[in-house]
């Protein structure tokens, strides 16, 4: 971003798309751009004003669908916040008509797609009224159920999206909500642990850990371990501590909890144990309903660490939290993770569901040690 297009623009874009640039006509984008944003703006703002919602807050959010999809986030940090709040605000407006709903909260995930853009000291978001909207509308008895579960998918998708952008004080506001719903022999447990997982918010500065996930971990913790069965709403509770590990990464001491969680060392123990006892079956002659699953595993683990790599390596600094030293993955780690999955991956290759599953985790596991994936690849 120079100074010369600063000065066309009038303002500096938040993230615009990079390709533009090599197209034969780009020194006019600036000012086709900037022309077609002016016209959303004005005609949306107009809209709105007006409370028409069909067709005219409706046939411009389309178009800047497609300037978003065309240019970017090719505005100003300030539009960008606006045009946030806005939609937000008209996709919780009560008793709303589905289709419209599905609209602005689609377009609305897609304006809070790149977290790092904007940070939780440029923009809040209350949680209680998507709170209500997914109680009137996911939980309604008067929807057909088809409509239910295709709505349930774009609000899920919608609530992560916003949950950075919650306030300090939601944690415990939550807690407060839901905690009476946690009776395990009730089936309002299932839904507080649905809640809990979707709503929580974990991305956050270390020194709002105090009011964030130390109000529930070891609650929840405590009550995860306790479990002398296998209830449905268990994978809730292990997405959420899951989403926890990714987003605090050395913030939080796994280890009491071995062999459920754990430290980087701890956990490619367990790790090469996991894998020594389910390798025989990615054997090609192993065939049945279970394979599906763990080819799946193999297929996201790798690339799970990669991404963990390039955060701690070679993204640019943000307002998120950066990854301490001391719980940085060292080479040395990455060669064992390698070492662990590179068996298994290499059977799995001639696996009777197919190769893509085995394939993508190759190519991951590649982009970590191509030394010690490539000539095994080759000789097979």
């Amino acid at each position: 971003m120079n100074k010369e297009q600063a000065g066309v623009l009038g303002f500096i874009p938040q993230k615009e798309n990079v390709f533009n640039k090599l197209l034969p006509y780009a020194d006019k984008l600036d000012i086709e751009s900037n022309d077609l944003l002016a016209k959303i703006k004005d005609n949306l703002g107009r809209a709105v004003q007006l409370r028409e919602l069909w067709p005219g807050v409706v046939f411009w959010t389309k178009k800047l669908t497609r300037y978003l999809h065309l240019y970017g986030r090719k505005f100003s940090k300030e539009d960008h916040v606006l045009f946030i709040k806005l939609y937000f605000e008209l996709v919780t407006i009560p008793k709303l008509e589905i289709s419209m709903m599905q609209t602005f909260a689609q377009i609305l995930t897609n304006l809070l797609e790149k977290k790092w853009v904007l940070s939780r000291d440029d923009l809040e978001l209350p949680w209680r009224p998507l709170y209500d909207l997914y109680e009137s509308t996911v939980y309604s008895k008067t929807e057909p159920l088809g409509v239910k579960s295709l709505v349930r998918t774009v609000l899920n998708t919608l609530i992560k999206s916003c949950r950075v952008y919650f306030p300090v004080s939601a944690t415990q506001e939550m807690l407060d909500e839901w905690r009476p719903l946690l009776c395990p022999f009730d089936a309002s447990m299932h839904k507080a642990i649905s809640y809990f997982q979707l709503f929580l918010p974990t991305l956050m500065p270390p020194e709002q850990h105090e009011r964030g996930f130390k109000l529930w971990f070891d609650e929840l913790m405590n009550l995860w371990v306790s479990l002398q069965a296998l209830p449905a709403w268990e994978g809730c509770l292990v997405n959420l501590f899951a989403r926890l590990a990714h987003d605090t990464i050395g913030f939080v001491d796994w280890s009491p909890y071995i062999p459920k969680g754990g430290p980087q060392n701890l956990a490619q123990k367990q790790l090469n144990g996991l894998f020594s006892s389910i390798a025989s079956f990615y054997h090609p002659s192993n065939n049945g309903p279970w394979l599906t699953k763990l080819m799946k595993f193999i297929q996201c683990l790798p690339g799970s660490v990669v991404h963990r790599l390039y955060r701690e390596r070679q993204q640019k600094p943000n307002w998120m939290p950066p990854v301490p030293t001391s719980h940085k993955l060292t080479d040395q780690d990455v060669t064992d993770f390698v070492e662990s999955m590179k068996q298994p991956v290499l059977m799995a290759m001639f696996s009777k569901t197919g190769c893509m599953d085995a394939a993508q985790a190759l190519h991951q596991l590649a982009m970590m040690r191509p030394e010690l994936v490539i000539p095994p690849v080759l000789e097979k």
